[in-house]
């Protein structure tokens, strides 16, 4: 659900006015804006490093999925780049090297912001199988943590992760959420991050 303030920032005002109606604070996310198409772009890695893919974000598009006739009129158009082997990217690598013992997992850009927003580990996983980053995570050696929304995509994201939570009713997830509720959600469903 948005608020009506996004959903009137996202017809009148520019790409940047709408980034930041969604808790975007762009001193700290790495997002390109192309201001004269109204788009948001944000780079994809690998856990190497390497830049591996992007997702164009339109405030205005109608359409999901990556067919490249529809780029124009997706709201999210992901590109990954296809070696030998298939490639994963993700979105907020640069949190996973923070000095935590846990790492959250979400499914898109904007749940992971909310919680880099409150100065949490988060990467956006995306489309990514989440069969394809179990390796990863056990590399990692931190307790990841799913936040999955509540449908099969979320489900399977749970299903790889040290433990996991769900965005409460009535948020579909967790880019939803208004970004005053976020703590105190965290706060009650994982006391111990809080204790520290």
């Amino acid at each position: 659900m948005f608020s009506l303030k996004q959903i009137l920032l996202c017809e009148n005002d520019d790409i940047e006015s709408h980034l930041r109606s969604r808790d975007v604070d762009l001193s700290k996310t790495r997002v390109i804006m192309d201001k004269e198409n109204n788009l948001a772009v944000f780079l994809l890695f690998n856990l190497s490093g390497q830049l591996v893919g992007y997702q164009q974000y339109n405030p205005k598009g109608t359409k999901t999925g990556n067919d490249s006739r529809d780029r124009d009129k997706a709201k999210y158009w992901t590109y990954i780049t296809k070696h030998p082997e298939k490639t994963i990217g993700v979105w907020g690598l640069e949190t996973v090297f923070d000095n935590q013992d846990f790492l959250f997992v979400t499914e898109g850009i904007f749940d992971a912001v909310k919680l880099h927003n409150i100065g949490m580990p988060a990467i956006a996983v995306l489309a990514n199988h989440p069969k394809m980053l179990k390796p990863w995570f056990a590399a990692m050696n931190k307790k990841v943590i799913a936040v999955a929304d509540n449908d099969d995509a979320g489900n399977k994201l749970k299903s790889v992760a040290s433990m996991s939570i769900s965005t409460p009713k009535p948020y579909k997830d967790l880019g939803e959420m208004p970004q005053g509720e976020v703590r105190n959600w965290l706060k009650s469903v994982l006391p111990e991050l809080f204790s520290k």
